[in-house]
């Protein structure tokens, strides 16, 4: 079963087998519905004919025992006490001798009278001891008075022969006037009936007694079961089995005589007188299905032909290969889903290309991207660098700023030592003022690096959202492709329906759309699977766009606090500038510094808040410049990802060739 499941394995070989199944079975039906409605037609034509016979023989036998009714009345008319004259009776011998010259076929008429007197003709040797009034024919005669009695069918003593006796009681009730008739012109008569090629009739009395059979021997009892139907009705048909062959029987029942006579024929006549039929009926399908067969294999290479191409086709485009266009050349629903698909094959061509110009792009975006972003991140490990050299510088201005500030405290000690101290101290503050100004460039080169980092970023930022937008245009494209395929699926659904509404004929094309439909719902199954590539390239875009402008607004931030650093550092350099010419005074006026030494240690004071403030300053600068090279960090593993996603799907658009 499975290999023969196997074999039908494609459409041509499906449609065939089902053009054949609507071909053979409807053809089958109809040959066996004419050739039994033509046999149960011979059946009834001849069952009708074996009815007329066997009504016709039915009225040979009425007429043939009535006419001896009456004979038998009118004897009863003209017989009378009167004529009993002895065995002679002239007058009575003569009346019977002349109905037997009248009659020649009557085997004998009598009269038996009450007092046992016995008259027959033809004159039988010796009657002396034969009395009438003992027989069967007087009593029956005489218990129904005044009418005709036929008696059951008996053998003559002489011949044999099968005989019945027509008697009745005289007119004036003196004896009973009988006839014997020999029966054997019934069963001549029965037996002349013929039946079809085998067929026959039968005659048989009311109590089963067979009168003429052309098997059964007549005188004998039947006791087949068939008979307890024939003898349960009047009249009718019905099948039976006699000697192992299957009969039909049509039998009536003689209103004068109570016999059944019927007609039988085998079923095998009537099989045989319908086989004429049932050859031209056969050879009529045969022809039909010859016709039809050459129809359906016209009709079936007129389908799967084009379909083949379309298949062979979809396995092209299946493969990348979107170069080759399927030609059919036809209007029908096959060569507009031909159209469709060479349709749907340029759109899908065209977003190919565009798809492979934009990862193109998006590569060199993200390349470009990753570059300015491995330079930033090494700018701001030299920003940090440079500030985490200021916040020492800072911290050791703060130390000894904290030492002049012991210095002053120790000036009580001694005014000699104030000098040499003093001298320290100018070489400090020209030490600090120096480093300060150094300070103040490298912090201004930070923020010149930190705008060319937002420009840089801002830059990307605008690729990236290029990217995003190309990427909603091919989604838009792909939205256009689905809608082919709807409409071709709608277009397959309603080639369905008309099938459908074509019944049997359009199974065949049903089965076409249905075809047509699954090609359409893979077309879709593919522009799904494309547009959940691009949801995830738009899905990584997005982020992009997310974490560009959390860079972005850490970069501002960034260049906000350089400005804010290099504010600080110009107050620190304007206070070291301004302590170099007090040194110096003090060096000068080193004799006045006793009565200096509170404001000098106002202003030591001043210089240790200022020197901790710009301790704290460089600090914060350089965890702001941490945070901005851990931002371009960030930065530089999603362009590497987005070039990564850029090559993967360059990748797959080299699959299609265009």
């Amino acid at each position: 079963m499975k290999r023969i499941f196997l074999y039908f394995n494609n459409m041509q070989k499906k449609l065939m087998l089902s053009f054949a199944l609507i071909l053979i079975i409807p053809a089958l039906i109809i040959g066996a519905l004419s050739y039994s409605t033509a046999k149960e037609a011979i059946k009834d034509e001849m069952m009708n004919g074996f009815s007329q016979s066997v009504e016709l023989l039915n009225s040979s036998i009425t007429e043939a025992i009535q006419s001896k009714v009456h004979d038998i009345q009118t004897f009863s008319e003209l017989a009378n006490a009167s004529l009993y004259k002895g065995e002679s009776s002239p007058e009575l011998r003569r009346l019977l001798t002349q109905y037997t010259k009248l009659h020649p076929e009557t085997l004998s008429i009598y009269v038996g009278t009450d007092t046992g007197l016995y008259i027959q003709e033809p004159v039988i040797n010796d009657t002396s001891t034969y009395d009438p009034r003992q027989r069967e024919w007087y009593k029956e005669a005489k218990e129904q008075q005044g009418k005709a009695v036929i008696s059951k069918p008996y053998p003559d003593a002489g011949t044999g022969d099968m005989i019945v006796t027509v008697s009745q009681t005289t007119k004036d009730g003196s004896g009973v006037v009988a006839v014997d008739i020999n029966i054997k012109f019934l069963q001549n008569l029965v037996q002349k009936v013929k039946l079809g090629n085998n067929g026959y009739a039968y005659l048989m009395d009311k109590d089963q007694l067979v009168l003429s059979h052309p098997v059964l021997n007549p005188g004998e009892e039947a006791t087949e079961d068939f008979l307890k139907t024939v003898y349960s009705k009047e009249s009718g048909q019905f099948k039976y089995e006699f000697q192992g062959k299957e009969k039909l029987m049509n039998f009536t029942t003689n209103e004068l005589t109570g016999w059944k006579l019927g007609g039988s024929v085998e079923q095998s006549v009537i099989d045989e007188s319908a086989m004429p039929v049932f050859y031209k009926t056969l050879i009529v399908i045969v022809l039909a299905m010859l016709i039809g067969a050459v129809v359906v294999f016209l009709i079936i290479r007129s389908l799967t032909k084009p379909l083949s191409k379309l298949k062979e086709q979809a396995l092209t485009v299946s493969q990348g290969d979107l170069t080759t266009r399927v030609d059919i050349q036809s209007n029908d629903e096959i060569g507009q889903l031909a159209q469709a698909f060479n349709a749907m094959q340029e759109k899908l061509r065209e977003l190919v290309q565009k798809i492979e110009y934009n990862a193109e792009q998006v590569a060199a975006s993200s390349e470009q991207l990753t570059a300015s972003s491995e330079q930033t991140s090494a700018a701001s490990q030299q920003v940090a660098a440079s500030v985490q050299e200021v916040a020492g510088s800072a911290e050791k201005q703060t130390a000894q700023i904290d030492q002049s500030v012991e210095a002053i405290d120790k000036i009580s000690l001694g005014v000699g030592e104030i000098a040499d101290r003093s001298e320290k101290v100018l070489g400090l503050a020209t030490h600090t003022t120096q480093q300060a100004e150094d300070g103040e460039r490298a912090v201004t080169d930070t923020v010149k690096q930190m705008y060319s980092i937002q420009q840089s970023v801002a830059e990307s930022n605008r690729t990236i959202q290029s990217l995003h937008e190309r990427s909603k245009e091919v989604s838009s494209i792909l939205d256009v492709i689905t809608g082919i395929a709807d409409q071709t699926n709608l277009l397959a659904l309603n080639a369905a329906i008309e099938a459908a509404r074509a019944g049997e004929q359009g199974k065949g094309f049903a089965v076409v759309a249905d075809e047509v439909r699954k090609l359409a719902e893979q077309s879709q199954q593919s522009a799904s699977e494309i547009l959940d590539i691009l949801k995830g390239v738009q899905k990584d875009t997005e982020k992009s766009v997310k974490v560009m402008e959390e860079v972005a607004n850490n970069v501002q931030t960034g260049v906000e606090i350089s400005d804010e650093a290099i504010t600080k550092f110009k107050q620190i350099l304007q206070s070291t500038r301004e302590i170099t010419p007090e040194m110096r005074e003090m060096f000068s006026v080193s004799q006045q510094i006793k009565a200096a030494v509170q404001d000098i240690t106002t202003v030591a004071q001043d210089l240790a808040t200022i020197a901790s403030e710009n301790a704290a300053t460089s600090e914060e600068v350089a965890a702001s410049t941490e945070e901005e090279l851990a931002s371009m960090e960030e930065i530089s593993s999603s362009a590497k990802a987005l070039s990564s996603m850029a090559e993967e799907l360059q990748k797959v658009i080299s699959q299609f060739k265009v």
